[in-house]
């Protein structure tokens, strides 16, 4: 192993579908690594992750250690294999050689192979693996999604965490049923087929009696509304319900869709049903009983859609028409982990709007003198200044890294070293203070030329506001360029309306 290499990074990382129960592959991974270190006598820190993403963006213990290695705080990273390190796409694969290169970290396994992305030859080795640890993931990929198509077709369990209140046998590949869950999940059931009770105060009832979801989680009326039209308690598997992905680091990605039911994989299950059909379609019944809405309603876009909240519960609220033509605020009806419901009462959106007229005046007043200091205020010097300090740190790190340099080739002693980085570091530690200090001026004149934007979009809000031909959605969108949110309070006749501008 090349002498000059002192610390290093161990990465660690396994894959979801990586183990079936019997074999923990993250402990024998870290034990085969910290073999190595002992044996080279190496200093280390460990990143550690469990996670099957091939997206650099989504693990972030990789994430640390990229930005660990941009700083040079090591010399290499130690990986079982090159794949534990990368298996995305090519602008992944890019970005990861970029940083080892620029850097000058290698990446090292226990069989001392090394990955030298500043040799041009062996980088495009390096190159090579690396398309080929995408291509094997994509291959492992597929044959995994074969598999779960045709573990489900023989009525086996592939979807991940099992509805409550089933557990999933590892064995089996089936699933079983929790004996005191599905004492829950009858009483859940009665109350809502028998007893008529709206989900919401189900939820409320199992709060309050302690019981949780199979995730230890409070119940909420969407976790009973999903768990009582789940149609696996009818004894079924249902494969292949949806296409796409909502990945947040995948933003190309085709949206989650709804696929038509004539392509998912429905077969019998080997588990044991806990509902009839004749339950499941008086539980379906009943929800598209009250999920009636009447038409008018069903595209309520108002001027505060998304805006206007509730000042106790801090949930939205929403509007509706009454019988003279004026639009009002819902009462808010949400509802707490044990059932209680907030019935802050609503009011006429008209009176919301007398306000928001009010304080947008003294906003735009407000942002009006703060342009007038800003006018007088020039952070071309401030950047000037930025520039000299960047320049007088990287000079400091750069004696730094030259002394770390002449300590390793002999030329200069361990106290000396000591002596001359003890006297350095404070001036760098100094310097940085320094730099933090006029970024934090820059951002104060730029945060206050954004002022010119938002002037702007209130006079666009105040001219659409006074238009007659203009649309509630077009007000809407308007509104939302210069509203963070409003809050509103209701007791009897006392009332509390706080806006937020951005």
């Amino acid at each position: 192993m090349d002498t000059n290499i002192k610390e290093v990074a161990i990465y660690l990382r396994k894959s979801r579908d990586e183990t079936d129960g019997k074999e923990d592959v993250l402990a024998k991974h870290e034990s085969l690594l910290l073999e190595y270190i002992s044996k080279n006598k190496l200093k280390y820190k460990i990143y550690k992750e469990i996670g099957s993403s091939e997206y650099i963006d989504s693990r972030p213990e990789m994430l640390k250690l990229l930005k660990d290695v941009e700083q040079n705080l090591y010399d290499a990273v130690l990986v079982v294999d090159l794949d534990r390190l990368i298996r995305g796409d090519l602008e992944d694969m890019g970005r990861l050689s970029r940083i080892f290169r620029e850097s000058k970290t290698i990446v090292i396994t226990p069989t001392n192979k090394v990955y030298n992305f500043n040799d041009d030859e062996q980088s495009l080795i390096n190159n090579f693996e690396m398309i080929f640890a995408n291509h094997e993931y994509k291959m492992i990929k597929k044959r995994m999604l074969r598999g779960k198509k045709q573990g489900a077709k023989a009525g086996k369990w592939t979807n991940g965490t099992p509805p409550y209140p089933y557990v999933y046998n590892r064995i089996t590949r089936e699933l079983d049923i929790d004996s005191e869950n599905a004492i829950v999940y009858n009483l859940m059931k009665k109350m809502f087929i028998e007893d008529m009770k709206p989900t919401y105060e189900i939820a409320g009832e199992l709060n309050k009696l302690g019981f949780k979801t199979n995730r230890n989680a409070d119940w909420h009326e969407n976790s009973v509304r999903r768990v009582l039209t789940n149609e696996v308690h009818l004894g079924v598997i249902i494969y292949g319900k949806t296409t796409g992905s909502n990945h947040k680091n995948k933003p190309n990605a085709n949206r989650v869709q709804l696929k038509e039911r004539t392509d998912w994989i429905v077969a019998n299950g080997s588990h044991q049903p806990l509902k009839t059909e004749e339950e499941h379609h008086r539980i379906l019944a009943i929800i598209e009983s009250k999920r009636i809405v009447p038409k008018g309603t069903r595209t309520n876009i108002q001027v505060l859609s998304k805006l206007l909240y509730c000042g106790k519960c801090k949930g939205s609220m929403s509007f509706t028409y009454k019988p003279n033509g004026k639009t009002h605020v819902k009462t808010c009806w949400k509802g707490d982990r044990v059932g209680n419901r907030c019935k802050n009462r609503g009011m006429t959106v008209e009176i919301i709007y007398a306000q928001l007229m009010f304080d947008l005046e003294q906003y735009e007043q407000q942002l009006l003198n703060s342009e007038l200091k800003s006018q007088q205020n020039d952070n071309s010097t401030f950047q000037l200044v930025l520039k000299n300090k960047q320049k007088e740190l990287n000079r400091m790190e750069a004696g730094l890294e030259r002394l770390m340099d002449l300590y390793i080739e002999g030329l200069l002693e361990k106290d000396q070293l000591k002596a001359k980085t003890d006297k350095l570091k404070p001036q760098i530690q100094a310097k940085k203070e320094e730099i933090r200090s006029i970024e934090r001026s820059i951002a104060v004149v730029d945060n206050e030329r954004n002022d010119e934007d938002r002037l702007q979009a209130i006079k666009q809000f105040k001219e659409a506001w006074n238009t007659d031909d203009i649309s509630r959605k077009e007000l809407n969108t308007l509104a939302k360029k210069i509203i963070d949110r409003i809050e509103l309070i209701r007791v009897e006749d006392l009332v509390e309306i706080k806006i937020n501008f951005l």
